[in-house]
């Protein structure tokens, strides 16, 4: 009876961690908002030019023997905007993630991404009208507002790489795919925060049969979405993909 409630506590202490560490890197993105006249803050590697928020490539993560997997450099480094707000680098590792690669002799830094909508390209319009689009300011997150769309997220660690959470919106339902695929470390539910800075986990509603949202670790590096198991999938009509394009900005 005593290991399933220390268990269950632990799982809870983990998600309690988690959301603490995706609210507080939040904060600092919303700092940096105030000190740069509301202008989001953007990866290096998205539009040149512009400073970075965390150096792209310094922080890429796969199943390799590559230093960038262990090493800090890219989250507390010159180029790392976020560093001059946010000082701890733990924070950037959710708590319940020990997966790590056996060609490699520490575990890895980093298994949040930020919305590829708040600092990538996406260009999908889905069937009920919604233009989604690029944010660059604050004012561009009028619709669903800041308090529905989400800025950090914890990934799936085979589906983990470079800094942008890609998602691609706008599949006509009964075409629905995932690009990049959220993580499922607390008991089948990801850890999100929101841009007016709060953070909550959430449940995942499909968990399973071929459409499912949880997937298993593979401990393989996929170069194309479509030829990992979840991107290779027709989700049909999939709850938990259009909660989540519910929640990136549109127009």
């Amino acid at each position: 009876m005593l290991l399933p409630a220390l268990a269950k506590a632990k799982a809870k202490a983990q998600g309690i961690k988690c959301l603490i560490n995706t609210k507080q890197l939040t904060l600092g993105w919303m700092m940096y908002q105030s000190d740069n006249e509301d202008k989001l803050m953007v990866l290096q590697a998205t539009i040149a030019g512009d400073n970075s928020a965390i150096d792209q490539d310094l922080n890429y993560m796969d199943w390799t023997s590559s230093g960038r997997n262990i090493d800090t450099l890219g989250l507390r480094g010159p180029t790392a905007l976020m560093a001059n707000y946010v000082k701890s680098v733990e924070i950037y590792k959710c708590p319940a993630d020990n997966y790590q690669s056996v060609q490699n002799p520490g575990p890895r830094t980093r298994s949040v991404s930020m919305d590829g909508a708040l600092t990538g390209k996406p260009t999908f319009n889905n069937a009920n009208g919604r233009t989604y689009f690029q944010a660059m300011k604050v004012g561009d997150l009028n619709t669903p507002g800041p308090v529905n769309i989400y800025v950090f997220l914890d990934e799936h660690a085979d589906s983990l790489d470079d800094l942008q959470f890609m998602l691609d919106p706008g599949y006509a339902p009964g075409s629905e795919h995932w690009r990049n695929l959220p993580a499922s470390y607390h008991n089948g539910a990801g850890s999100f925060s929101f841009a007016d800075g709060h953070s909550e986990i959430h449940k995942w509603l499909v968990r399973s049969g071929v459409f499912n949202t949880v997937f298993p670790m593979t401990y393989q590096n996929y170069t194309q979405s479509s030829s990992s198991p979840w991107g290779s999938v027709n989700l049909g009509v999939n709850k938990d993909y259009e909660w989540m394009t519910d929640r990136m900005p549109y127009h």
